[in-house]
C-alpha cells in the first residue's frame, strides 16, 4: 500500500523540504511582484503552492498523485471563476476551460500514441496547466504547451550527455511542464 501524499512530502530529507519552501516562497513572491493584488493573483499563487510540491514528488517517485492533482484542479477552477466574476471578464474563464480541454486532449493523444513517454498524471496535470494558459491568453497557452516539451527536451539532453542516463531512461515530465506554465504566466500573463 502506498503512503499518503503527506507522508511522501514528509519523507523528503530536511534540506529538500527547506529548498521546497524557499522555492515556493520565491515563486509566490514573483507572482505578487508581477500581478500585485489583482483578481487573478490568488489563482496564480496556487500554481507555485501546488506546483513545487508536485515537481518534488515527481522527481522522487515519477508519479503525480491524484491526491494533489484533483485539489489543484478544483482550487484553480474555483479561483479562476471568482477572478472572472470579480473582473466581469467571463471570456477569460471560457478561455481557461477551452485551454484545459485542448491541452488535456493533446497530452492524452500523445500518451495513447506512445504509452511509455507520458503518464496519466502528466495528462491530468496538462488539464490543470491548460486552465492557466487558457485564462491568460493564446500566447501563454502556447508557451505552456511548447515550453514543457522544450524544457523537457533540454533537460533530457543534458541528462543524456552528463549523467549515466540512456535513451531508455525515464525522466519525470511534470517539472518541465510546471516550469513552462509558470514562466508563461509570469512573462505573458
Amino acid at each position: 500500500m502506498r503512503g499518503s501524499v503527506g507522508s511522501e512530502v514528509l519523507a523528503l530529507p530536511h534540506d529538500v523540504r527547506i529548498v521546497t519552501v524557499a522555492v515556493t516562497a520565491l515563486l509566490a513572491g514573483l507572482v505578487l511582484l508581477r500581478f500585485g493584488w489583482a483578481p487573478e493573483t490568488p489563482s496564480f499563487l496556487v500554481l507555485p503552492l501546488f506546483g513545487v510540491v508536485l515537481a518534488m514528488i515527481d522527481l522522487r517517485t515519477r508519479l503525480l498523485p491524484n491526491a494533489l492533482l484533483l485539489p489543484f484542479a478544483a482550487t484553480t477552477l474555483v479561483l479562476l471563476l471568482a477572478s472572472s466574476g470579480l473582473s466581469a471578464d467571463w471570456n477569460r474563464l471560457v478561455g481557461a476551460v477551452l485551454g484545459s480541454a485542448a491541452m488535456f486532449g493533446i497530452y492524452l493523444a500523445l500518451a495513447l500514441v506512445s504509452p511509455g513517454s507520458l503518464g496519466m498524471g502528466d495528462v491530468k496535470l496538462a488539464a490543470v496547466l491548460g486552465l492557466y494558459g487558457g485564462y491568460a491568453g493564446m500566447t501563454p497557452w502556447l508557451a505552456t504547451l511548447l515550453g514543457g516539451f522544450l524544457i523537457g527536451g533540454l533537460v533530457s539532453v543534458f541528462l543524456l550527455l552528463f549523467t549515466r542516463a540512456s535513451a531508455r531512461s525515464v525522466f519525470p515530465f511534470g517539472p518541465p511542464m510546471l516550469a513552462a506554465c509558470f514562466a508563461a504566466i509570469v512573462a505573458f500573463g
